[in-house]
Parts: C-alpha cells; sequence; structure tokens
C-alpha cells in the first residue's frame, strides 16, 4: 500500500534531494576559504539563511489559507528558491551583497515545504485510505526520517566525492584550478540544479485534488 501511493514516492525523493541540498550549501565553507577568500562568511550567509526560514515559516499559515492548500504554495516557493540561487550565481560576477540577497530569497522559497511537510505526509496517509480502507500513518512517517537521514548521508558522501574529484587537497592554502572550477560548480550551480529538479517533481504531487476526486467518487457509489 505504501509504494503504489506515487504521491508518497515523490515526497520521500523530494526529501532526499532537499537533505543533499543542505549538505552542499553547509560545504560553503570550502567555498568561502578558497573561492571568496572570507572563511568568516559562512556565518554571514548562515545567519542569511536562517533569518529568512524564519521570516517564511512565520507567514506560512496565512499562506496557506490563501493558496487554499499546500500544492501551489511549494511550487510556487521552490519556483522562488531556483530563482533565488541564480541570483547567486549573477551576484558571483561582482557582488557579494547580491549572492547574500539571493542566498536569502532562496531559503525563504524553501520555507512552505519545511513548514508544510507532514500536514503533505498526512495528506498521502488519506490518500491510501481512500484508496484501500486501510491507514498507515505510523509507517509512512517512519519512512519519511528514513528519507532525511538517507539524503544527509548521500549529501555528505557526494559533496566528498566531488571535492575528490576536483582535487581538493587540505594541506593547500591555495587551491588548484580544478578544484576552484569544481567548488564554483558545487556552490553556485549544483544547488540550483536540485531546486529545478524539485519543481519539476512538484508539478506530480497535487494530492489534494488527488483525494477531493475520490471523495467524490465515493459520494457518488454510496448514493
Amino acid at each position: 500500500m505504501l509504494l503504489p501511493n506515487h504521491y508518497y514516492i515523490v515526497i520521500l525523493i523530494i526529501d532526499v534531494l532537499r537533505q543533499t541540498y543542505s549538505s552542499i550549501i553547509n560545504m560553503g565553507i570550502y567555498f568561502m576559504t578558497y573561492v571568496l577568500g572570507k572563511a568568516e562568511l559562512l556565518g554571514t550567509f548562515s545567519g542569511a539563511i536562517n533569518l529568512a526560514l524564519i521570516i517564511g515559516l512565520a507567514f506560512l499559515p496565512a499562506l496557506v489559507a490563501k493558496h487554499k492548500g499546500y500544492y501551489k504554495l511549494n511550487f510556487s516557493g521552490y519556483v522562488i528558491s531556483a530563482l533565488g540561487r541564480g541570483v547567486v550565481v549573477v551576484g558571483y560576477i561582482g557582488s557579494v551583497p547580491l549572492m547574500l540577497v539571493g542566498t536569502a530569497i532562496g531559503a525563504i522559497g524553501m520555507s512552505p515545504w519545511q513548514g508544510n511537510l507532514n500536514a503533505l505526509v498526512a495528506e498521502c496517509s488519506e490518500h491510501t485510505f481512500l484508496k484501500y480502507g486501510k491507514r498507515i500513518d505510523g509507517t509512512m512517517y517512519s519512512c519519511t526520517s528514513m528519507g532525511l537521514k538517507l539524503g544527509g548521508g548521500l549529501g555528505i558522501a557526494i559533496v566528498g566525492w566531488l571535492l575528490d574529484l576536483g582535487g581538493f587537497d587540505g594541506q593547500l592554502a591555495v587551491q588548484s584550478q580544478s578544484c576552484i572550477n569544481m567548488l564554483h560548480f558545487m556552490y553556485l550551480w549544483l544547488p540550483m540544479i536540485i531546486n529545478i529538479i524539485i519543481v519539476v517533481l512538484l508539478t506530480q504531487l497535487n494530492v489534494e485534488k488527488a483525494n477531493e476526486k475520490l471523495r467524490a467518487e465515493k459520494a457518488i457509489i454510496k448514493k
């Protein structure tokens, strides 16, 4: 009953990607140190992310009410997040403050998903109940935590693999050009690519509409 629910599978994949994204962003210390030349900037960028998430979560209840659900809100949020990471890429050309603004925009766009994930899992569980007449809420929530852990571990592994592929050497004060190029890809381009993939996946996550359709069908059958 769990696996045929493709909405739930989409949530798992997105969570793995989201945790991978977080691990890659956390490798920003390498980018700040060897590309921007200021390791202390990591604290500034991390602060911008956290502040943006707090602001986004504060307005989440009002936004859910306005959008009458989660589908459009999550989709719009990740479109904004992908654009924000695009601003980071543009800002790298010559404006650290613009990179900071793009980072904050990206975090705000991600806040709806972070705030309503459990509600989405509940909708997925309701979808299974409407189709099979049985509830597996506990199993779904347990498997969601698996997605978080898998994504976190995979993200850390990807960071290590890419750094090794780029030729990173922790003993060097100045890294090779191949390593710098890899750091550019990892911090500037890869987060944006992940967000774009999530946007595409979110087009397949209108579980609320699917549940409304199932309820309507059941009502017709009862009549």
